[in-house]
């Protein structure tokens, strides 16, 4: 299969919404291993079996295609950055996580939503991945929200929740904006009083038939855009204004707005319109460099960045 089809290939497997685990087992001498994985799949209640896949380039294919046992821990919300250590190339990625062994002794990454302790009943060869058929031993499970992953990017149900819940909340004042890119650049509209740059906003996210909403005001200026994802919730200190920020990429044919987008390296940010909006534009273009972006939640001025990602899968 060419590129260009194994890209379009994964971008339709990416469309189905996933929950996020990390597989683990102890290889020969003991040592803990483990990867994130989207493919874990239900196959039998009775036997009890469950799935997973791994990609035969994976450097712990030797260990886990030999494991008599393996473990799966479903990730929570807020255990993004466990599931970015166990994506990356590190030798130990268990370091600095806080984990335990249950019946087969296979590491139990710990605050998971659920857990899978399992014999390895069968391993199947399939293409350029082995199928790792694990019957369930033990397991347990809790409440917590799990962290999704969609179309290369994790998912952040609770925080989206809870913005939508303020958008439509009629007492509570707040500014939806959008950071638009286009090969590179960065969609801005100019103030003709007072030169200043600044994102579309509006009060609300809406619907492209509500002139009054962000995704009418895109409309209106003949801008299309692709999935949007969340990426800044902050409040103004002075007002208190809930401040919601959108990053999404214009679809082609946004040629006609060509001297609305800047390029990177040539974004005048002493023109943006507040101090809040060039962090946060810096901010996109750094995480855009690496490919890897996260969602800042706090105050205009201060708060803490929640990691995301952008890795491979199964690995």
């Amino acid at each position: 299969m060419n590129k260009d089809k194994s890209r379009n290939l994964r971008q339709a497997l990416g469309s189905f919404p996933t929950g996020v685990t990390v597989v683990s087992c102890l290889d020969k001498n003991e040592n803990a291993l483990g990867f994130t994985a989207n493919s874990f799949t239900s196959v039998s209640l009775d036997p009890k079996l469950i799935s997973i896949c791994i990609d035969k380039e994976s450097f712990n294919i030797d260990s886990f295609s030999i494991a008599k046992h393996f473990a799966v821990s479903v990730l929570s919300e807020d255990q993004q950055s466990i599931s970015t250590t166990f994506a990356m190339p590190n030798e130990d990625r268990f370091k600095n996580i806080d984990w335990r062994a249950e019946d087969t002794g296979s590491p139990i990454i710990s605050g998971a939503v659920a857990w899978f302790d399992c014999n390895t009943e069968q391993i199947v060869d399939a293409g350029d991945h082995l199928i790792l058929i694990g019957k369930i031993i033990a397991f347990d499970s809790s409440p917590k929200t799990p962290l999704m992953y969609l179309r290369g990017n994790y998912v952040n149900l609770g925080l989206e929740q809870k913005m939508l819940l303020a958008m439509e909340n009629e007492n509570t004042e707040i500014i939806v904006g959008a950071i638009i890119e286009w090969r590179k650049k960065v969609f801005l509209l100019k103030d003709n009083n007072s030169d200043s740059l600044y994102f579309p906003s509006a009060s609300r996210l809406g619907h492209i038939d509500d002139n009054q909403s962000l995704l009418g005001v895109l409309k209106n200026l003949n801008l299309s855009i692709n999935e949007h994802y969340l990426f800044s919730v902050f409040e103004k200190a002075e007002d208190k204004t809930s401040l919601i920020y959108y990053r999404a990429q214009a679809k082609e044919g946004a040629e006609d707005l060509v001297n609305s987008f800047y390029a990177f390296d040539d974004i005048p940010f002493d023109k943006l319109s507040d101090d809040a909006s060039r962090i946060m534009l810096k901010r996109y273009i750094k995480e855009r460099e690496l490919n890897a972006f996260g969602i800042f939640v706090g105050k205009e001025s201060e708060g803490k960045v929640e990691a995301l990602s952008k890795n491979n899968q199964n690995t």
